[in-house]
């Protein structure tokens, strides 16, 4: 069954936060693989700011673009800690693929990450790890923000949700979202999160392939389409 809600990106955009309306962008790479789309890239920010995320935590850095695009637009003062911390492969021994997933894990281990270039690279926490090893455990409850787009064959989307949830903030406005949600390479991603029952709604937003759910934060936008 499916349980996942469509929405149009004027209900995401429509929900008051309170900040100026100045964002801090990057002009995307030509190569479209792999990078958001400018309406993705302006939803994650509108989801960082209406949950105030103090805390970030993403699975798959690539090539740090959207790590960057975090930082930057970053809705609180900053700390002398870490604010994000990013997740990606070291090499990919022993590692499960899908579509052209290992390409693109080759191609992040080569890279310089975009992050580094910004000012404020040193709140940024790099762990090298692969997903299914990784130990949620000292980060339970954390994380206010929480973007999953590493390995898209769906053991490692069922291990990376999990391990967002047993990491999110249930005090706090949070939320975790998907990346490559409904993509025509992942077939079987877009069915996991649809058949998902993790007491919220899970939302796609048109024209992207981002599905979210949200905690603590008021939903009357989204669930009243226009």
């Amino acid at each position: 069954m499916k349980n996942t809600i469509n929405i149009r990106p004027s209900q995401l955009l429509s929900i008051e936060d309170n900040f100026p309306e100045e964002v801090k962008f990057f002009m995307p790479p030509a190569q479209g693989a792999g990078s958001l789309t400018t309406l993705e890239s302006i939803s994650l920010i509108k989801l960082l700011r209406i949950t105030k995320a103090k805390r970030i935590f993403e699975f798959g850095t690539y090539k740090g673009i959207t790590t960057r695009l975090l930082l930057e637009n970053y809705p609180n003062s900053y700390d002398q800690e870490p604010v994000i911390y990013t997740l990606d492969l070291p090499n990919i021994e022993g590692v499960e693929f899908i579509a052209s997933d290992k390409e693109h894990a080759l191609t992040s281990i080569k890279s310089r990450r975009k992050y580094i270039e910004s000012k404020n690279s040193n709140l940024v926490k790099q762990l090298l790890t692969d997903s299914k090893k990784f130990d949620p455990s000292p980060y339970l409850n954390k994380f206010q923000f929480i973007f999953v787009d590493a390995n898209h064959e769906v053991s490692y989307v069922k291990n990376d949700t999990e391990k967002a949830l047993a990491m999110l903030d249930k005090n706090n406005p949070g939320t975790i979202i998907w990346h490559d949600y409904k993509s025509k390479d992942f077939p079987e991603l877009t069915n996991y999160i649809d058949s998902l029952d993790i007491g919220m709604n899970i939302y796609h937003i048109e024209n992207t392939m981002l599905a979210f759910c949200l905690i603590g934060v008021d939903e009357k936008n989204l669930k009243n389409k226009k």
